[in-house]
């Protein structure tokens, strides 16, 4: 009877090493098949670390890991950074890899409506391009496909091209490599559907986007972006000047700053961006606009207005210029 207890316990101990080696071998694995962009901000705990890890499904056990960090002398020795995880390495390259202190990348954001300008300051800021180099750069050594044919009296090339969106750009990334990143993430955006339905439009890809530009630099809130697309292609319809200080602006300082209030001189600035003095459209976009004015400028409200004005919330929108003179009249001081 002693023998068959001894035989138990051994069997018992063998069958449980057996499976605490299992469970090592599998919580020494990490789980993402794909390449992980990972930031541990300064003062994040090992607990935050941990609890990071395992919600982007690099670790499979929060307990292993902290336990395992803790025997490695590591806990308290991850460093602050931003990280590429890579697929298929094992704990111990990812405990080397956070304790080096060595980011991979840059985590950079272009809000919508920034022009080119203000794009390659951030960048420039950043330490991955010199302004120039983008303000230079030629559309079709980056538009292969050949979406977007702008008017030749644009100021830049680029402008409204690059999307607005948060970027996980590597240190080592050249200026053409930067720019190609941000216009290949706007060419994705701008998907099939967009250009059959400006086809169906008779419309450029690079007149919608233009449209988008405008309509991204008047709206106050997503809820009018539709209409106010509606009033820019009654006018246009109509054969009417858009009347957009947005683009006065922008004809005035090509992008370079921002001019806070216009003077009657400047409704008469001589620019093609005039929108007060032409009629039509400017010639290229005037900022990057985001998917919801692109969507607006494809998708415009069907209306009879032709004329809004700003309430300091929103735009009051009327159909006849006495209508107009009116709101102006009551929102404007």
């Amino acid at each position: 009877m002693k023998k068959i207890v001894l035989i138990a316990i051994a069997v018992a101990l063998l069958l449980s090493s057996f499976y605490f080696y299992n469970q090592y071998k599998e919580n020494m694995k990490t789980y993402h098949k794909s390449d992980v962009y990972f930031t541990i901000k300064s003062g994040d705990t090992l607990s935050k670390i941990t609890d990071e890890l395992f919600n982007k499904k690099i670790i499979k056990s929060k307990t292993f890991f902290k336990l395992y960090t803790r025997y490695k002398g590591l806990d308290t020795k991850l460093k602050s950074g931003s990280y590429l995880i890579k697929a298929g390495i094992d704990i111990d390259e990812l405990l080397k890899k956070l304790s080096s202190g060595k980011s991979d990348y840059k985590i950079i954001t272009i809000p919508e409506g920034f022009n080119l300008h203000q794009i390659a300051q951030r960048l420039e800021n950043n330490g991955f391009i010199k302004k120039d180099e983008l303000l230079n750069a030629k559309i079709s050594d980056y538009d292969k496909a050949n979406l977007f044919d702008n008017d030749k009296k644009v100021f830049y090339e680029l402008e409204g091209y690059l999307f607005p969106d948060t970027y996980y750009i590597p240190y080592t990334a050249q200026s053409t490599e930067v720019i190609s990143i941000l216009f290949n993430q706007f060419a994705k955006n701008y998907s099939q559907e967009f250009r059959n339905r400006a086809k169906e439009l008779g419309l450029k890809n690079s007149q919608i986007i233009t449209i988008a530009s405008l309509i991204e630099k008047e709206a106050a809130n997503d809820d009018e972006r539709k209409r106010i697309a509606g009033v820019i292609y009654n006018r246009l319809r109509l054969n009417m000047p858009l009347q957009i200080d947005a683009t006065v602006i922008y004809g005035i300082t090509k992008g370079e700053k921002n001019i806070p209030r216009l003077y009657n001189k400047d409704y008469q600035y001589e620019s093609v961006y005039n929108t007060y003095k032409f009629t039509g459209l400017p010639p290229g976009p005037i900022a990057s606009p985001g998917i919801k004015s692109i969507e607006a400028a494809l998708y415009p409200e069907e209306h009879d207005y032709l004329y809004y004005v700003y309430t300091g919330e929103g735009h009051v929108f009327s159909k006849t210029y006495q209508e107009h003179l009116k709101n102006v009249n009551k929102y404007i001081k």
